[in-house]
């Protein structure tokens, strides 16, 4: 009898390994991955939001979370933080300058604003998406007067080291 794993019968994306067994086999799954031949995708982020704080996105074998306009990931990668509350004049005067260095204008309306107590509005009029512009390779996350690049490591991808680009 020959090898039931050649011509490999698992989904090359989610499978681990292929056990060859007497005229059948059986696929192990990778985390992430499901079914009889490792083909189906698990939606991590039906389950509570895939343990994110804000918003989850799913991707083959994997997910990630993002963050809403304004806010910006936490190094554990679940939780969100950041969104200045008004009165947090300095706090705000640094994301908001931060968010706007390409826009001279931005900076004479958030000193008019400011003196009307109207600050907190303009951190939406002035914001930049640099994810947009698809500087990533693969996964771009956005924040106030930033960006930041990810991989999808359960692939086996890495972030090079000009912190855009995968390999």
């Amino acid at each position: 009898i020959s090898d039931q794993c050649s011509p490999l019968p698992c989904h090359k994306d989610g499978y681990k390994d292929c056990i060859d067994g007497q005229a059948k086999y059986t696929c192990i799954c990778k985390p992430g991955w499901q079914g009889e031949k490792c083909e189906e995708d698990i939606n991590e982020c039906e389950d509570s939001n895939g343990g994110c704080s804000q918003r989850c996105s799913n991707l083959p074998g994997s997910y990630r979370c993002l963050c809403e306009d304004g806010y910006f990931m936490h190094s554990n990668k679940w939780d969100c933080g950041g969104h200045g509350r008004r009165g947090d004049f300095w706090s705000l005067s640094t994301q908001f300058l931060l968010g706007c260095v390409k826009f001279l204008i931005c900076f004479y309306v958030s000193t008019v604003k400011q003196a009307m107590g109207l600050f907190w509005v303009l951190l939406g009029f002035c914001y930049i998406d640099e994810c947009a512009e698809n500087l990533c390779g693969q996964l771009c996350v956005n924040s106030p007067g930033s960006y930041s690049c990810y991989c999808d490591g359960k692939k086996g991808f890495k972030l090079s080291k000009d912190m855009k680009n995968c390999e």
